[in-house]
């Protein structure tokens, strides 16, 4: 399913739960307006809001569960939010200055806009609504337990769906908080973004210790897993790579990392075709190239006849002036490629670093296309056959997805570490941004509450209260403008 579909289904069902809703209200449909009264669910175009006070009871004991604990806690909270206030300023600073430079100067952005189908894959979806949702919750569940550990009531908690955007709110007072005193009033506003910076915290804990947690089931260092390919990926086939395939070495260089993996890749794009040392047996025996061998339009040489798929047409990698025991070879030979890969001893660049009876043979291929030998075993040990890739590198980057970790038992899933990393990752960025978004002085959002109790915290004893507020307005405009310009060219930039 592509993503225009899936956001297609998404506003239909919407739209069929909104005009279901209107037409059961319109007849006064008594058990519907009695069930949607005492559930609390409020249904709105592309939205969905569920209103209950079935929690306000448990977050009351956990905030009297440890008194002195969260008195200490919310204080650190507003000692590293108060800290951080002007980093989250000039990170929105940055995040402007930096889209207004020429394309070539641009630096990768911290804050960028996600946008479904565009820089975020139908498949990460999931992660996506799970962690938004779960950042949201812990937010909200910030200021409810420090407004009841300040003594502020808590009307109750909200959970909404905003087309695919999930969220989270709690119903607090307004005017109960304004009668407390700017650092309490802290506590309580500062709680939500504290608890984001500690979820942030958190994952990054889980998602670097991984190879640690994980280390009873799992082994590291040893290939790569392979969790799953693509169905149009040309590793596939009656020789090509298996999901559970441990990749073990590309062109015989070890990788034991996914950093390993895509710089293999890499080096085989912006270099050469990589040769192979050859026996002279081989080349004598399996060569069958043609009389007339041409060169095509994409400027490889074609040296076998046109039926056979097995074969591929090997240029000599050698100098003739200075190696004269080779001045008799074909510059190019058709060889079964298996055959002659299989055999090689090692790969090479030219015939200096080959052993004697050996020649340096590279694969003659177009422009973007590479022979890569993959070398691989079972997930229990055993050794398998080689795969022999041709084709561009980059398709294998796309389409065959792997793990560093290894399952030391067969029934343990592939996909597990690759969850919690990914997750991990998302919540980062997510709770990260959250926490962001949260402390910049911008209009309805908690930095703009925060910014209004530091000023009268630092400046009651010296402006009166007309000149704080025109303060906390100059404040709060220049933080909504700035939110609004890198949203705008964000997104601009990723269209």
């Amino acid at each position: 399913m592509d993503i225009a579909t899936f956001l297609f289904i998404i506003i239909l069902i919407h739209a069929a739960v909104y005009f279901t809703d209107q037409f059961l209200k319109s007849c006064l449909n008594v058990p519907y307006l009695y069930f949607l009264e005492n559930v609390g669910i409020t249904v709105k175009p592309l939205q969905l809001h569920w209103f209950t006070t079935a929690f306000n009871r448990s977050v009351t004991k956990w905030a009297l569960w440890r008194p002195k604990f969260f008195k200490i806690w919310f204080t650190i909270g507003v000692i590293v939010v108060g800290v951080l206030l002007f980093p989250a300023i000039c990170l929105l600073i940055s995040g402007l200055v930096n889209h207004l430079r020429p394309l070539h100067e641009q630096t990768v952005q911290v804050l960028q806009p996600v946008v479904p189908g565009i820089n975020l894959a139908i498949k990460d979806l999931p992660y996506y609504f799970v962690t938004l949702l779960i950042a949201s919750v812990i937010h909200e569940a910030g200021h409810a337990i420090a407004a009841v550990k300040e003594d502020v009531h808590v009307n109750g908690f909200g959970f909404l769906l905003m087309f695919i955007l999930p969220g989270a709110y709690v119903d607090v007072p307004t005017e109960e908080i304004r009668t407390l005193t700017p650092f309490r009033q802290l506590k309580i506003l500062c709680a939500g973004v504290w608890h984001n910076i500690v979820l942030v915290l958190l994952a990054v804990g889980i998602g670097l210790s991984s190879p640690y947690i994980l280390q009873p089931f799992y082994i590291t260092g040893h290939g790569l897993t392979v969790v799953r390919i693509s169905q149009d990926s040309p590793a596939l086939g009656p020789t090509g790579l298996e999901v559970s395939d441990v990749i073990t070495a590309i062109n015989r260089w070890p990788v034991t990392s996914i950093d390993d993996w895509q710089q293999s890749l890499v080096t085989s794009i912006t270099s050469d075709q990589v040769g192979f040392c050859v026996p002279e047996s081989v080349i004598h025996m399996y060569d069958e190239t043609i009389h007339h061998a041409f060169e095509g339009a994409d400027g490889s040489v074609q040296c076998c006849s046109g039926d056979s798929e097995a074969h591929l047409c090997f240029e000599l990698m050698e100098d003739r002036e200075v190696d004269t025991g080779v001045a008799a070879m074909q510059p190019f030979s058709c060889l079964p490629a298996r055959m002659a890969v299989s055999m090689s001893t090692k790969t090479c660049i030219n015939s200096v670093v080959c052993p004697t009876d050996t020649h340096c043979f590279a694969p003659s291929l177009r422009n973007a296309s590479r022979l890569l030998q993959i070398s691989r075993r079972g997930p229990n040990g055993e050794r398998k056959e080689d795969v022999l890739y041709l084709g561009p590198p980059v398709y294998l980057y796309h389409t065959v997805f792997l793990t560093s970790f290894i399952p030391k038992f067969s029934f343990l899933p592939l996909s597990w570490p690759n969850t919690i990393e990914i997750f991990c990752d998302y919540m980062v960025k997510f709770s990260g941004a959250l926490a962001v978004l949260n402390m910049v002085p911008v209009l309805h959002l908690d930095g703009y509450w925060i910014s209004g109790a530091v000023i009268d915290l630092i400046l009651a004893s010296r402006c009166d209260q007309v000149t704080r507020r025109i303060i906390h307005v100059i404040i709060t405009v220049i933080g909504t403008v700035l939110l609004f310009l890198n949203i705008v060219i964000g997104i601009w930039s990723i269209i």
